[in-house]
């Protein structure tokens, strides 16, 4: 038995371990011994007394090594497969400002905006939440929420669709709120851009 089997062991390598291994061997033993140690390396501290040192085997530290990716790569897909089909509840909107809107006949549809803190460019964010609107029959039919002047729609704040009894949207504007006196959602035909019938107002 050759120096290089004592060190391998080569009973649990397979012939391409066993050939990769007795090339890095040969390598090393042309290199020649390394550099003596400094003074201050050759005494290192001890490990206390409790720490237990584990060595394995080479296979077995292989198939650990290939057992701990896999884990990680599933555990990845698992907490993006979660994250993209879950039906988490939206994240909570901070207002500085609530208005409700109502519809034209008692028991009608109703409504609530909230308009958040002005961001770093000028624009209001906010958040409708509308419930007890009709679905829209025709496929590019819309909602759309408008600023009033004088009681009528002057500026499109967005448009949106409804798909079940209560739906929020996020929208944002750049307006001056006090240039105008009022809010009203008007009901919008496929292609009209002039405001439609008012469906909800302040």
């Amino acid at each position: 038995m050759t120096d290089f089997d004592e060190l391998a062991g080569g009973d649990d390598l397979t012939s391409e371990e066993a050939a990769r291994l007795r090339r890095v061997h040969d390598l090393l033993v042309q290199a020649g011994p390394p550099p003596e140690l400094p003074r201050r390396l050759e005494e290192p501290d001890a490990p206390p007394d409790e720490a237990e040192v584990l060595h394995f085997p080479l296979r077995r530290r292989l198939a650990v090594t290939i057992v701990a990716a896999a884990a990680m790569v599933i555990a990845g897909f698992g907490i993006g497969f979660f994250v993209g089909h879950s039906k988490s509840k939206p994240e909570s909107f901070v207002a500085e400002r609530v208005v409700s809107m109502h519809g034209k006949t008692p028991g009608a549809a109703v409504g609530v905006l909230r308009v958040g803190e002005k961001d770093e460019v000028g624009n209001w964010p906010m958040q409708f939440e509308v419930r007890g609107l009709p679905t829209q029959a025709e496929r590019n039919a819309e909602y759309e929420l408008w600023l009033t002047k004088d009681g009528k729609p002057a500026v499109s704040c967005g448009t949106f669709r409804v798909h079940d009894n209560v739906t929020t949207v996020r929208l944002s504007v750049p307006y001056t709120f006090s240039e105008y006196d009022g809010w009203v959602v008007t009901k919008q035909a496929p292609g009209q851009e002039a405001p439609g019938e008012v469906v909800l107002t302040t």
